[in-house]
């Protein structure tokens, strides 16, 4: 079963045939993905009963990966102070993963391949993320099935199976930095996030609340790529989705609480965290 299982870990260089973070937003711009076509997708996640359990999301990557490598992420609880609360960040790295320990793994992000099945391109660790792996448990093989057929008709039919994947609703949303120097996504959630001026963000993940919204046509924000204002040499100001420093000057303290930015950058440099036999334990 697909959802709930890594079949194969996904090769390096299909990895790095999809399309780089700010390019898939322009192409998303382009088709106008958001008006015309996110309402008819999160339709066919109702009408299937997956809605609860998976989100649509842009389908992007960041980083080039070597061959046996994938992007894994991990969920690291940041202990609060008296200014900050506690909260729960999510850290993806590029790390090696031999097909010996797709075992260990749990998809967390899937894509359309191109004979219509979903495909994970990125996971998580099993040993954190036993109550992701039971709540996608919930939907039964013949549903996802049936869903993935309609979803994978519209998406290519439609033009847009470089751009749109699935997302597991229970995998942390939030603002997304990049750090391409070490190869690592910090993912904060959008409240520990107060963007200072020359930030913005442009989003990469939504949600759709049938109750709230039953006719599908406002879909909600639940992810973004932070993006930094750069002048270019027409004199123009352009938003990249990296961070070019490294360490915690990468991130604005007034932007994300240094707090959280120690702890992240401590989870990233950490070896054991980053062998799929420990557990998360990590000091700021």
């Amino acid at each position: 079963m697909s959802h709930i299982a890594v079949d194969s870990i996904l090769p390096a260089n299909v990895y790095n045939g999809l399309i780089i973070d700010h390019e898939a937003t322009e192409r998303a711009e382009l088709l106008e993905l958001k008006r015309k076509h996110l309402p008819a997708l999160f339709k066919i996640l109702n009408a299937h009963g997956v809605a609860d359990f998976v989100e649509l999301h842009l389908l992007h990557r960041h980083f080039t990966l070597q061959e046996g490598e994938a992007l894994v992420h991990r969920a690291l609880e940041v202990p609060g102070s008296e200014d900050d609360v506690s909260i729960y960040v999510d850290i993806a790295k590029a790390v090696v993963c031999p097909e010996s320990i797709k075992s260990s793994l749990v998809p967390l992000l899937w894509m359309v391949s191109s004979s219509g099945s979903l495909v994970a391109y990125e996971y998580g660790l099993r040993e954190g993320a036993k109550s992701l792996e039971r709540t996608m448990a919930d939907i039964s093989s013949k549903t996802w099935d049936s869903f993935t057929q309609e979803f994978s008709v519209y998406v290519h039919f439609a033009g847009i199976a470089d751009i749109v994947s699935l997302k597991d609703r229970n995998c942390i949303n939030g603002g997304e930095y990049v750090v391409p120097g070490m190869r690592v996504l910090f993912r904060v959630p959008m409240e520990a996030v107060d963007l200072q001026p020359g930030s913005g963000m442009l989003e990469s993940g939504w949600k759709f609340d049938a109750a709230v919204e039953p006719d599908a046509s406002f879909p909600e924000c639940t992810d973004g790529h932070v993006t930094k204002t750069r002048k270019t040499s027409g004199g123009t100001i352009a938003h990249y989705h990296e961070t070019v420093e490294d360490g915690i000057d990468a991130f604005n303290p007034k932007e994300v609480p240094l707090l959280y930015t120690n702890a992240m950058w401590a989870a990233a440099k950490s070896e054991s965290l980053w062998t799929f036999s420990k557990p998360i334990t990590v000091s700021a």
